[in-house]
């Protein structure tokens, strides 16, 4: 079975545990991105190991990939509670890697650097570049042959890559909709 990568574009990480429980933080912008992680693994309560979510964001100046490798993942749940509290975690680690709260679980790990360094590494793969309009398209010619297949979420225009990268519309729906979306034309096209 081909490796599926899911690359988030996301808000920067300014959140805390408080505000995870907090109702105002329900209509934050980067509420429905912690969602899609969780959703990137979970469909039908099938946990799928296979998936691997690079989780594009800031903390103060720097950018940051926060990755949860699916066969290796612990602790995550299929709740947005559960991947903000690994989110946390990460967090945590890059402020102080050294305290108990940053101390991360496994299959969880950090990346510093740009999104470049996402396509240097998986340079044969297939990209795919979710984007939202306002028609949703009914049918799909998704090839996942090739071993490794991207999606990226949130993005906007790419400019001087060498890559191919494949556009295509789930229409205009949040970001953990598009990864729920798109686990179902994987699953229908596998």
């Amino acid at each position: 079975m081909s490796e599926t990568i899911f690359v988030i574009n996301a808000p920067p990480l300014l959140f805390t545990k408080e505000d995870l429980y907090n109702s105002k933080f329900v209509k934050n912008d980067l509420n429905p991105f912690i969602k899609a992680i969780a959703d990137s693994f979970f469909l039908s309560n099938n946990f799928r190991k296979n998936n691997k979510v690079y989780f594009n964001t800031q903390l103060g100046e720097e950018t940051f990939q926060v990755i949860f490798n699916g066969d290796k993942l612990r602790y995550l749940g299929p709740s947005f509670f559960s991947a903000g509290h690994l989110l946390l975690r990460a967090k945590n680690n890059i402020i102080n890697p050294n305290s108990k709260k940053g101390k991360l679980t496994l299959g969880l790990s950090i990346n510093k650097g740009s999104i470049d360094d996402i396509f240097d590494r998986y340079d044969d793969a297939k990209f795919y570049q979710i984007t939202t309009t306002n028609t949703l398209k009914k049918n799909y010619s998704l090839d996942l042959s090739d071993q490794v297949n991207l999606f990226l979420y949130g993005f906007t225009e790419f400019t001087g890559l060498n890559h191919t990268i494949i556009k295509f519309s789930l229409g205009p729906i949040e970001i953990d909709e598009q990864i729920i979306m798109t686990n179902f034309l994987i699953d229908r096209v596998i």
